[in-house]
């Protein structure tokens, strides 16, 4: 049977294969021979897609495989190691041996609504009770549809695979609320530094001041220069940069020479364990470099416990809030923040802040002319 319906749809569906490559879908039709015509048409576009790919010399690709080899050539060397968890979801969800050409936007749409229901740890309530919330549309939008096209494109103009039809990836993207730009008050860092270990405050401090990404912060002594006072990074997409240290930056990272013959940040162990994440064993008492995961973990753990609502990315939005309400300078506050263009400056930091507001209004306020006086008004006996 080449058109036929299934539950739950009015419209008859097609699915063929030609020369290894299957070609399913709604003929978007509810008369069973205007689909049958629908489909004669695709059948005809498919055979000139498969002539092409052939001549092309492409081949065909598991999913499974696509995401191993993304991952070793392109996500590994990223600034998400959690993008490894994503990949792995999504090849349960969608299939190892599913073949990547047959990824179509059914099988995107129940990716999207089967991530959807899923939900992230949120902290705990006074008992101790594990706490959850759903996933925000941002982070489904980052591990479904936006990460399973990063995969086909790859796949497509790096290893010659045979890709016929892609997703529509726009109707895939969910509606993502604007987040505004959170910058860690005086009184939280204060709060934080009554909590938090010396060596993490000191790497908060750090942050704030420089506006690194988490990856970033991951320093080895080789990337710093004392007799320049500059540190080398690599930064978003593998670009490199040579950073000024402030005096005070300067002071944070002159103290901590000695700890290891490697790596910057470190800290001492408090109790003995294995990480459930990396496997690694500490112990305690020992010191050791700060990791990636580590450095999450001391954010979720102690955050909390001093009242600070906030990611660790806004220790980056407080340096570029800070910077911009000192200078006023956006394109100094670009630069500092290494964004490739302004307008992405502009778009998280040029929104105005509550006591920035404040201050304006008090500003108009006082410079209202006074009203003249009104003449009291005389009542007669």
């Amino acid at each position: 049977m080449s058109v036929f319906r299934v539950k739950g749809s009015p419209y008859f569906q097609f699915d063929f294969q030609l020369q290894g490559h299957r070609f399913y879908g709604s003929t978007r039709c509810t008369n069973e021979r205007e689909a049958r015509e629908d489909e004669k048409a695709r059948r005809a576009e498919a055979a000139v897609l498969v002539k092409q790919a052939l001549a092309a010399g492409r081949k065909p690709m598991t999913f499974g495989a696509a995401c191993d080899r993304w991952w070793d050539q392109v996500g590994s060397h990223g600034s998400d190691p959690d993008l490894k968890r994503a990949l792995d979801w999504l090849k349960d969800q969608i299939g190892h041996q599913v073949a990547l050409h047959t990824v179509n936007d059914d099988m995107v749409s129940r990716a999207v609504e089967a991530r959807r229901k899923c939900v992230m740890r949120a902290g705990r309530d006074a008992k101790g009770t594990q706490l959850y919330r759903p996933l925000s549309a941002r982070t489904v939008n980052k591990t479904v549809p936006s990460l399973l096209r990063r995969v086909m494109n790859r796949a497509r103009k790096a290893w010659s695979v045979a890709i016929l039809v892609e997703p529509n990836w726009k109707e895939h993207f969910l509606a993502e609320r604007k987040r505004p730009v959170r910058e860690i008050t005086a009184a939280e860092d204060a709060a934080l530094d009554g909590i938090e270990s010396l060596e993490y405050a000191g790497l908060r401090e750090f942050a704030e001041i420089m506006g690194l990404r988490r990856k970033e912060l991951l320093l080895t002594w080789p990337q710093v220069d004392f007799d320049k006072a500059t540190i080398s990074i690599i930064g978003k997409g593998g670009v490199p940069a040579i950073l000024p240290l402030t005096k005070r930056a300067y002071h944070i990272l002159w103290g901590l020479r000695g700890h290891d013959k490697m790596h910057v940040f470190t800290f001492v162990a408090q109790r003995t364990r294995r990480c459930p994440k990396t496997k690694r064993d500490f112990v305690k008492g020992q010191r050791y470099p700060m990791t990636y995961f580590g450095i999450g973990t001391n954010r979720r753990r102690k955050w909390s416990k001093a009242g600070v609502d906030a990611r660790l990315h806004d220790t980056r939005h407080t340096t570029g809030q800070r910077a911009l309400r000192t200078t006023g300078n956006l394109r100094l506050v670009q630069q500092l923040l290494r964004h490739t263009e302004i307008r992405t400056t502009a778009k998280f930091y040029t929104d105005t802040t509550m006591a920035d507001l404040r201050a304006g209004m008090e500003a108009v306020e006082q410079s209202k002319p006074a009203k003249p006086d009104q003449p009291k008004k005389v009542t007669g006996e």
